[in-house]
């Protein structure tokens, strides 16, 4: 009976690990750029210990939590500083400690003439030093399909003064999830020029939650996770009666 107990209490908490994963997805869902994460389940035991020593119980965890890194629906803004990036690239971001990476294109430009993500970290060049725009501006700015940065003049005429860094990742499950939509590089991770993707002006990438499906999922999850309680309670009653039996003569 014991083991019974324990295995539904490893099941309850590995759906509760799911339900917490899905609600901060649908909290997401208006965040631009936002990559949905999702989690695996495995069994504890192996086969033979589960038939054998186990009898016939097993314990459930999450085995695996990862990014899907699907693109989302692209919007259409119209606001200069508002970037999507078509095709498998992230814009390079300097955080507080390393250079992160982002799909997060609603950009800004800081008292220092930086151009900077909406929380404020800066964008980086191809030689990761952070981009300056001389003229604030924003309507007078202009941003090619390759990320090169252009100020217009009069009578139209430009003036090239940075280009983002657009990278692909080798490997992306070498993508360690951090603060609001960015990721580090895990040591092995590899980063490249990305050739094939295509930087968007006045349009952002929309987060790749699907509102339908998340909720579809969190009410399959949260009624398993009611299914587990109510076998809890049971073996607490089970026990309950087993003590007084015990004490009876």
């Amino acid at each position: 009976m014991v083991s019974g107990k324990y295995s539904a209490l490893a099941g309850a908490i590995a759906r509760e690990q799911a339900i917490a994963n899905l609600s901060n997805n649908l909290a997401n869902i208006s965040t631009s750029g936002y990559k949905k994460s999702s989690v695996s389940f495995e069994s504890i035991l192996k086969e033979a210990t589960q038939t054998g020593a186990a009898k016939g119980f097993n314990f459930d965890r999450i085995k695996k939590n990862y990014t899907d890194f699907s693109p989302g629906a692209m919007r259409t803004t119209e606001n200069p500083l508002d970037l999507a990036i078509q095709g498998e690239g992230f814009f390079k971001v300097q955080g507080p400690k390393d250079i992160l990476y982002t799909k997060r294109g609603d950009l800004a430009i800081n008292n220092q003439g930086q151009l900077t993500t909406s929380n404020g970290l800066p964008l980086l060049d191809g030689g990761n030093s952070p981009i300056t725009v001389p003229d604030t501006d924003t309507s007078k700015v202009v941003f090619g399909d390759d990320g090169t940065i252009y100020i217009m003049g009069p009578q139209g005429t430009r003036a090239e003064v940075g280009q983002l860094a657009i990278v692909d990742i080798e490997d992306k499950t070498k993508l360690a999830r951090e603060a609001d939509t960015t990721f580090s590089l895990e040591k092995g991770g590899i980063e490249i020029p990305s050739e094939n993707s295509r930087v968007i002006q006045g349009t952002l990438e929309q987060s790749n939650v699907n509102m339908a499906e998340g909720m579809t999922r969190m009410i399959d999850n949260y009624r398993t996770f009611e299914t587990y309680h109510k076998v809890l309670k049971s073996y607490a009653a089970i026990s309950e009666q087993q003590e007084e039996l015990g004490t009876l003569g």
